[in-house]
């Protein structure tokens, strides 16, 4: 199955978006970057499984579903303390109270060593910000796991 991850510099920030019922990610002044993300944000579609990523605490928190697709033609300049683009509609199935570190993942995830994601700088589902809107795959069996440790 496809998953889209998300970083975030902070807790604060994704609590943020919890709340707000959104997520977005930050501006860019590369031309180029901006609009290979556009289209890849275009492919994104309602109902799709997300996930954010804290890169203050390197833990996988707050799973989601996509409820509607990103805009791009709206900034949000009231959630996070700086403007954020693509905004699109998130339900949180969790909140940061639990997370789960990469070597948390490769305790509760079946063969995650063998997928290549023992090196603690890898990680099971892409969260660079470089990859937004890159959906990664993860197995139905994976996905359960994550909701059992993630959601409340």
């Amino acid at each position: 199955m496809k998953i889209y991850g998300f970083a975030s510099d902070s807790l604060t920030n994704i609590w943020a978006g919890i709340g707000a019922q959104r997520w977005a990610v930050g501006q860019s002044n590369d031309g180029a970057y901006a609009k290979g993300r556009l289209t890849k944000a275009a492919k994104m579609s309602i109902g799709s499984f997300g996930i954010l990523y804290c890169s203050e605490t390197s833990a996988y928190t707050t799973p989601f579903v996509v409820y509607s697709r990103p805009n791009p033609s709206e900034t949000i300049t009231n959630i996070w303390a700086s403007p954020w683009v693509l905004p699109f509609g998130i339900k949180p199935l969790g909140n940061p109270d639990r997370s789960l570190s990469i070597r948390d993942i490769l305790t509760v995830i079946p063969n995650a060593a063998g997928r290549g994601i023992s090196d603690p700088r890898k990680h099971l589902i892409t969260v660079q910000g470089n990859f937004a809107f890159q959906a990664s795959e993860i197995t139905d069996e994976d996905w359960a796991i994550l909701i059992e440790h993630l959601a409340i």
